[in-house]
């Protein structure tokens, strides 16, 4: 009878590590499972909102441009003599509605622009920061006719692609 003890201790201490070795491996299998579907299923990352950080950009369309012609040909007096000027009008836009409004509303757009530029005297056409204020208050003469036309600006810039004084 004590030989049964003898081989009945050995035996349970080799069922308690098996026990033991089990118990950790469904432990550390269930940890790797639970990382597992956390990293796969969770929600992703948290984003945090910087309060100072500048608002994201949507995005721009793309630029699209729209000769407006015929050139413009303009006259006006300077020190006796009839002077001449012609520009050819390219207008900057992303707005595909505002550019279709452009040629809805051509004949007014074209008035005014005539106008704005037959009223410029000869010293605006000789400096070049003056033809530049010329083509910003045009830009600003035809978003006013679409102001009035759609509710909103629609053009970026207006662009002189060519420019000739006589």
């Amino acid at each position: 009878m004590a030989d049964d003890d003898e081989e009945a201790v050995p035996v349970a201490n080799k069922s308690k590590k098996l026990l033991f070795i089990g118990i950790i491996a469904v432990v550390l299998l269930a940890a790797a499972g639970g990382g597992a579907w956390f990293f796969l299923f969770s929600g992703g990352e948290e984003v945090v909102v910087d309060p100072d950080a500048p608002p994201p950009v949507a995005p721009r369309e793309p630029v699209q441009y729209m000769e407006l012609s015929p050139a413009f040909i303009v006259n006006f007096p300077h020190q006796g003599r009839q002077r001449f000027m012609q520009a050819t009008v390219t207008i900057m836009a992303r707005d595909a509605e505002a550019l279709q409004a452009v040629t809805q509303h051509m004949p007014v757009i074209r008035h005014n622009l005539i106008n704005l530029l037959s009223a410029q005297l000869i010293l605006v056409f000789e400096d070049p920061a003056g033809i530049e204020r010329l083509r910003q208050m045009a830009t600003d003469e035809v978003n006013q006719v679409l102001q009035r036309e759609i509710g909103r600006d629609g053009i970026e810039q207006l662009l002189f692609t060519n420019f000739v004084m006589q």
